[in-house]
């Protein structure tokens, strides 16, 4: 399976990684991700390797081949994390809470599921 090179070069420069940066975040030679990015061959180890350190699907990141679409995108691998499901909350609460007239204490809920949310985020990094 071929991975398609300008997809994880895209993922590389979204982090503002290097590819020596990603090579160790990685876990792999620096030579390894040039490769991939040059011809998009990678073994299976590799394709799973830098899938984790992009924190995204393999299947995000493989050629689409012949076909009529351009094949499944970072976008696409997306991932639904716990502090994103909080914030959501947060928004739903606050425009419920609003739409509603709700009393004050709603709004205070909703930025408290936000905050946590945010918290929860800059922490997994």
């Amino acid at each position: 399976m071929k991975l398609n090179p300008s997809i994880v070069r895209r993922l590389r420069e979204a982090r503002h990684w290097s590819q020596e940066q990603l090579a160790a975040a990685a876990g792999l030679g620096l030579r390894t991700v040039q490769r991939v990015e040059a011809d998009g061959v990678a073994s299976r180890e590799t394709r799973v390797c830098l899938a984790a350190a992009l924190d995204t699907d393999v299947s995000a990141m493989l050629d689409a081949g012949p076909g009529p679409g351009p094949g499944p995108g970072p976008v696409a691998a997306a991932r639904w994390q716990p502090w994103m499901l909080l914030v959501m909350a947060g928004v739903l609460v606050f425009a419920a809470g609003t739409t509603l007239g709700a009393p004050r204490v709603v709004d205070y809920v909703a930025i408290l599921l936000v905050s946590v949310g945010v918290l929860g985020r800059s922490l997994t990094r």
